[in-house]
């Protein structure tokens, strides 16, 4: 085998995985190992956005954040650093665009079987495995009272769609894309311009989430409201009144002590934004960060 770049060796360690061949059962290692390691989170992109830095980190500095900082990123980011760890591992694949916003990868080989699989850690979505969309069967993934499920479009019949549920309702618009689809990360300058406008998504809000398969759960922070959800539906919502409250229930719960919340906070109130105060938004998909953010 050829020698792995330093980032790659680092980015395994963190992931607590050793080196393999390619392989479907490998590829569910990393897939699994990644939801559980790596954070969806928006507060590296409110810091990058107050910073001035509009583009998705290299795979370099994304391990750079995540040992400094316990950042991992949205979906742009931790699909494109994914990404270019699965090829330096050997395995062939490319970025997609569900929905027009969101971003995925789609992996052709080697050894993970004859059709190409939808892997995903970048969604918030319970895809602990590679799913082979393209082939017969239940592709449906459920965690407790969420689940994802990827069908044949019904709207468009070359097309499959990525549905989102919470406690059995379609929670968020259906994502299409069509199987041929391979795109780069060059490809998405459009909507990764889009998802740093002051008025996008994730510059409006702080959200947090992360798998605790250990814990059989999964905690997500939402503004200020912390809600844990365990795999046999059951859960718990608990208000947070205070920074302090938020940081001690990142470092606590979530166990990620270095994630600088309370500058995130504060980066928010500079801009007139109070998540203890702020009023109630439209849903709109959480994992498509080129939606903008719309008062009701």
């Amino acid at each position: 085998m050829y020698t792995l770049p330093n980032w790659a060796s680092l980015y395994l360690q963190r992931l607590q995985l050793d080196r393999k061949s390619p392989s479907l059962s490998y590829l569910s290692q990393l897939c699994r190992a990644h939801l559980q390691t790596f954070p969806y989170e928006n507060v590296s992109k409110l810091l990058f956005f107050r910073d001035g830095k509009h583009e998705v980190p290299t795979p370099e500095e994304y391990v750079h954040n995540a040992i400094h900082h316990h950042f991992g990123g949205t979906c742009y980011t931790t699909n494109h650093s994914f990404l270019a760890l699965l090829r330096s591992l050997g395995f062939f694949g490319h970025l997609i665009l569900p929905g027009g916003g969101h971003t995925a990868i789609l992996i052709d080989g080697p050894n993970t079987g004859e059709t190409p699989v939808y892997v995903d850690v970048g969604a918030t979505a319970p895809i602990f495995e590679p799913i082979h969309f393209l082939e017969d069967g239940n592709h449906a993934r459920p965690f407790g009272a969420v689940s994802m499920d990827l069908t044949k479009s019904p709207d468009h019949p070359e097309h499959y769609r990525f549905t989102r549920y919470e406690n059995g309702k379609v929670a968020l618009p259906p994502w299409d894309f069509h199987p041929d689809e391979r795109k780069e990360l060059s490809d998405l300058s459009e909507v990764i311009r889009s998802s740093f406008s002051p008025d996008a998504l994730f510059l409006n809000r702080l959200h947090i989430h992360r798998f605790q398969l250990e814990q059989d759960r999964f905690v997500l922070l939402k503004n200020n409201t912390l809600h844990i959800g365990y795999s046999d539906g059951t859960g718990q919502i608990t208000p947070l009144h205070t920074v302090s409250d938020i940081e001690a229930a990142v470092a606590d719960e979530m166990q990620l002590p270095l994630l600088p919340v309370r500058e995130a906070v504060e980066s928010l109130l500079e801009r007139g934004i109070d998540i203890f105060a702020a009023p109630q938004k439209e849903e709109v998909p959480l994992e498509n960060e080129a939606l903008v953010f719309k008062e009701n």
